[in-house]
């Protein structure tokens, strides 16, 4: 019986159907609490749907049922990655390979998750704000080869880029070839980057208007929070995207809001129209490392290629999260 169940759990899992998948799961817990199999499934499900804190319980039992189990030790190590704490992470996997634990397959995800030392170069950076098409620009860049780094890991640094410190940013930054959003899009983040990783190229995505940029940020913040209203201030701290309270904190830091003026318009759109001007200030002596770019226009992948020196083959524009923009990032 506890097979079946598992089997249908992971099949569950697989179709993205996570609510069916953790009931069945937790069924067999009931049973068995120690099962160690459902409790990493279940500990990876927490991270698949953004709730790596409430994952760890269960990969740290999962782990403890199963300690010589490599894929129980990598697991374990991915969800405190997800969770910002890159040294747990790390430290981790540098107990595994003491123990003599998967004799050496944990080097790559090492790398991954702290970068190659010397690993510079140029990197494509898209630095527009949130809401502006980056989904969809990753996914351009990401169809014409480019490794766009883990979004999720990136906005975990959200509070790294409210105290300007970019250390842990930067060693992200070895770990693909692009990147986007937070906090990437974010003021001085890209001239931290630009400095670091010089010849680097710079996107900047932007909307018709500022107008349509600010409805499509409260359409996005309506939906996701799904009250069936603008959410609240109290709505936004009692969320959970990143960890609960995310996106509270990243209004408060990128937008300097409070309780009493959430969602003002003016502020919202101050911040984007100076954001988006002092980008192109930065650049103004060096067009050729700046693209302003608006993805719904025609020719838009046209242009990026153009930009990337890479042969445009009539390829379109991808254009996700299409309604308004305003559906669940990755």
């Amino acid at each position: 019986m506890t097979t079946e169940k598992i089997k249908a759990a992971i099949a569950c899992q697989e179709a993205r159907k996570y609510a069916e998948a953790e009931s069945l799961y937790r069924a067999v817990l009931n049973a068995e609490p120690d099962h160690p199999t459902a409790n990493h499934n279940l500990g990876i499900l927490a991270v698949q749907v953004g709730r790596p804190a409430a994952g760890l319980v269960f990969l740290e039992k999962a782990m403890k049922a199963q300690p010589g189990n490599a894929l129980y030790w990598a697991s374990l190590a991915q969800c405190w990655y997800a969770l910002g704490e890159w040294e747990r992470a790390t430290a981790l996997l540098d107990r595994a390979r003491e123990s003599r634990i998967g004799h050496g397959r944990f080097d790559k995800l090492r790398i991954a998750m702290t970068g190659r030392e010397g690993a510079g170069g140029r990197k494509v950076f898209c630095i527009g704000r949130n809401k502006t098409g980056t989904t969809s620009m990753g996914a351009a860049l990401r169809s014409l080869g480019w490794a766009v780094g883990l979004q999720a890991r990136g906005e975990l640094l959200a509070r790294d880029w409210a105290r300007r410190d970019f250390t842990r940013l930067l060693a992200l930054c070895r770990t693909a070839d692009a990147f986007q959003d937070v906090p990437f899009s974010c003021d001085d983040t890209y001239q931290a980057v630009d400095r670091h990783f010089p010849g680097s190229k710079f996107i900047l995505t932007v909307r018709d208007d500022p107008e349509q940029w600010y409805r499509s940020v409260v359409k996005y913040h309506t939906r996701i929070v799904n009250k069936g209203r603008l959410p609240t201030a109290d709505d936004l701290k009692a969320f959970t995207y990143r960890y609960q309270g995310y996106l509270w904190e990243a209004a408060r830091m990128v937008h300097g809001i409070d309780e009493n003026n959430l969602y003002d318009k003016e502020i919202y759109i101050s911040h984007y129209m100076n954001h988006n001007r002092q980008v192109v200030d930065y650049f103004t002596h060096r067009p050729d490392d700046l693209l302003v770019l608006n993805v719904a226009e025609a020719g838009a992948m046209e242009k990026l290629c153009e930009f990337l020196g890479v042969e445009h083959r009539g390829q379109q524009m991808p254009h996700l999260n299409k309604s308004g923009w305003a559906q669940y990032p990755p």
